[in-house]
């Protein structure tokens, strides 16, 4: 037994091929990785102890690799690139995942999910050992327990292959990071390797979609539905539909956009697609504020959340669809000087919707966040955007996923946060001022030395209340109507126009 048979020992034991596969796969690998004699490797390569952690295995291959100079180095680009060629020699092939999905769907949608999620993890597609790297922790806020994230499973890459990446020539393929041809696509400095990736093809409005796992989740089932067509996103009446159509067959995920506009989108507004998944987000939790029963079939809820977010509820999808599509057109138009909302300057539209749905129980439920992406001087980067006073913790965009309670906060943090801890427990705030990475936190620090005791055993539990008090401010600075006497206003006001147009 050497370090090749352990990878195929792992893709045995974990369904990923059949024993009988066992010689064709290790003459591909030795073909990879140019080894002569798959059965005969230098034993000086130390196996995993642990044959079942897959980076563990990889990592031993990878050496074997750079000796045989099948790669020049071992920076982080070049290893994924190879790694995941060597997945990809073990993972099904996508006519095969597809059928067992499909299989596995007509006696359950869990199950055909549960499988595509597990074969999505053992292939390392899902990358879990860096993803467990992650930091995370809930606070208690007003708008009740959100759940906040240091996201550290992004590997920064070597400054080597940064400065080799300027040379590389661009193709063109694929298109975006979503396109379909992703899906087994060998990876280069510029475009990550997708050679473990599989999708299943799925029909919403008619229209063909596929559905993959993010590579990097940020919550359980993390899921991205795309269009087969490089498109721009775009919410309209069928991003509606899809969303409803979607929940019928996946009632156990929910499934959201971002707005099809900058700065409050998400990083991919060049190709239209939703996330989804399987997990209870704070916004989920959230009390309501005040019910208005538009009619026998549907309610519209204000919810009680920093941002402003309608929640339609109604065992009829297309109440919903009606009334969502209804709420964005006077969105898109409404302008309240008064309240520095704007729809639209120079012809460049400001008002959009994140809408979010999921199902419970008979009920369908249609979320629609208000969002607005108006800049000036003062806000450059958006009035409707994280203040810059908040900037040394959250200085991204909001998209869908933080609307809905979960901040996903730089790496940087992570080293800052160690400074200002130490400069707090010396009480030394005139060093921390000279440091580059603390010297952005010190009006934070400041306030915290006035409002707590601060000592070896609370400062932890202070810091990360803190960042959760932050995050919340964040989401309050991206909420169009900053009082709930004007939304309720608002939404009293857009009902009572809609009927009468009824």
């Amino acid at each position: 037994m050497n370090i090749l048979n352990d990878i195929v020992n792992y893709a045995i034991k974990n369904k990923l091929i059949e024993k009988k596969d066992s010689i064709f796969v290790l003459n591909r690998l030795a073909y990879l990785l140019k080894v002569e004699n798959p059965y005969s490797i230098n034993t000086k390569y130390e196996r995993a102890k642990n044959k079942n952690d897959i980076d563990s295995v990889l990592n031993t291959l990878i050496n074997l690799a750079y000796d045989n100079k099948v790669i020049e180095s071992t920076d982080i680009v070049l290893t994924d690139i190879l790694d995941t060629e060597i997945m990809a020699i073990l993972t099904p092939m996508p006519s095969v995942v597809q059928n067992n999905f499909d299989t596995l769907s007509k006696k359950s949608i869990q199950n055909a999910t549960d499988y595509f999620y597990d074969l999505s993890i053992k292939s390392n597609y899902v990358r879990m050992n860096r993803i467990k790297k992650n930091i995370e922790w809930k606070a208690k806020t007003k708008a009740g327990h959100l759940i906040i994230t240091i996201n550290l499973s992004k590997p920064e890459k070597d400054p080597k292959a940064i400065a080799l990446q300027k040379n590389i020539k661009e193709t063109g393929y694929p298109t975006c990071m979503l396109c379909k041809e992703n899906e087994g696509f060998y990876g280069t400095y510029k475009h990550p390797a997708r050679g473990n990736l599989r999708t299943i093809d799925l029909k919403l409005g008619g229209e063909k979609w596929l559905l993959q796992y993010s590579p990097y989740i940020y919550y359980k089932e993390h899921s991205i539905i795309f269009s087969q067509s490089h498109r721009p996103m775009k919410i309209d009446t069928k991003t509606f539909s899809n969303l409803l159509e979607f929940l019928e067959k996946f009632n156990h995920y929910f499934i959201g956009s971002n707005t099809d506009i900058p700065i409050v989108g998400g990083s991919i507004l060049t190709h239209d697609h939703y996330q989804a998944g399987r997990f209870v987000f704070p916004l989920d939790k959230a009390s309501v504020l005040k019910t208005f029963n538009y009619n026998k079939k549907l309610s519209i809820n204000i919810i009680n959340w920093p941002l402003n977010i309608l929640r339609l509820i109604s065992k009829d999808k297309n109440e919903i669809i009606n009334m969502s599509e209804k709420i964005l057109k006077y969105w898109k138009k409404y302008n309240n000087k008064s309240l520095n909302i704007f729809s639209k300057t120079d012809n460049t539209p400001h008002n959009a919707i994140t809408p979010i749905a999921r199902r419970k129980g008979d009920y369908f439920e249609m979320d629609l966040v208000l969002r607005n992406n108006i800049t000036t001087s003062e806000n450059p980067l958006g009035v409707f955007h994280p203040h810059s006073d908040k900037h040394h913790i959250k200085k991204e965009n909001i998209g869908l996923i933080e609307v809905m309670g979960l901040a996903i906060l730089p790496a940087r943090l992570l080293d800052e946060i160690d400074l200002v801890k130490k400069y707090l427990l010396n009480d030394n705030i005139e060093e921390a001022k000279k440091n580059k990475l603390c010297s952005k936190h010190i009006p934070w620090m400041l306030k915290m030395k006035s409002k707590y005791k601060i000592d070896e055993d609370n400062l932890d539990s202070i810091i990360k209340n803190e960042i959760g008090l932050i995050f919340y401010d964040v989401l309050k600075d991206c909420g169009v109507f900053k009082e709930n006497n004007d939304f309720i206003f608002f939404t009293s006001e857009m009902i009572e126009k809609i009927n009468r147009k009824a």
